[in-house]
C-alpha cells in the first residue's frame, strides 16, 4: 500500500512539472518585432600624445621606473549613435573603465524594434574628436524574431553588423 501511494505522489509530481513546463506560454517577443543587440568592448584613444623624458628627468626618477616615453594613461570616452531609418535609438558617451579611466569602454545594449525593411546606421568616435571616426551604413531585413547583431571589430577596426 505504501508503495502504491510512492508511485501516486511521484505520478502527481511529474505530472505537475510536465503541465507547468509547456503552459502558460512563453513568448519572448511579439510577432512583428526584432531585436537590435550592440555590443562591443573597445578603447578609446589616449588623451594626450607621449612625449620623450630629457636625461634630467629621467635621473630623477628611481631606476625601476626609468622609461624613455612618457604617456598618459587616460582615454576618451567612445560616443556611439545607433540610428534605426530617421530615428535615434542609442546615442551615448561611454566612459573608459578602470581607476585611471585606462580601460575599455563597454556596452551591451538590447533594442526592439518593429520587423521589416529598415537602414541602420552606427557612428563611433573614440579620439574625442568632432563627428565619428567609424560609420557603417546598412538596409536589412529585421525578419520577426531576428537578432541583428552590432559589434566592432579589434582586428578589422571597423562595425560588424549581422
Amino acid at each position: 500500500m505504501k508503495l502504491m501511494l510512492e508511485i501516486g505522489m511521484y505520478a502527481v509530481f511529474a505530472l505537475f512539472v510536465g503541465v507547468f513546463s509547456v503552459w502558460p506560454p512563453y513568448q519572448l517577443l511579439e510577432d512583428n518585432r526584432a531585436i537590435i543587440s550592440l555590443v562591443f568592448s573597445h578603447a578609446g584613444e589616449r588623451i594626450g600624445d607621449c612625449r620623450m623624458l630629457t636625461q634630467d628627468e629621467l635621473n630623477e626618477l628611481p631606476p625601476n621606473m626609468r622609461t624613455v616615453n612618457d604617456c598618459p594613461r587616460e582615454r576618451h570616452p567612445v560616443r556611439v549613435d545607433l540610428h534605426l531609418d530617421t530615428n535615434v535609438l542609442y546615442a551615448e558617451s561611454l566612459a573608459p573603465s578602470g581607476i585611471w579611466a585606462d580601460g575599455k569602454s563597454n556596452i551591451y545594449k538590447r533594442i526592439e524594434v518593429d520587423s521589416g525593411v529598415h537602414r541602420i546606421f552606427v557612428g563611433i568616435n573614440d579620439s574625442g574628436s568632432d563627428g565619428f571616426d567609424y560609420t557603417h551604413t546598412v538596409t536589412v531585413d529585421l525578419a520577426a524574431g531576428r537578432n541583428l547583431i552590432v559589434q566592432f571589430g579589434e582586428e578589422q577596426h571597423q562595425i560588424l553588423i549581422r
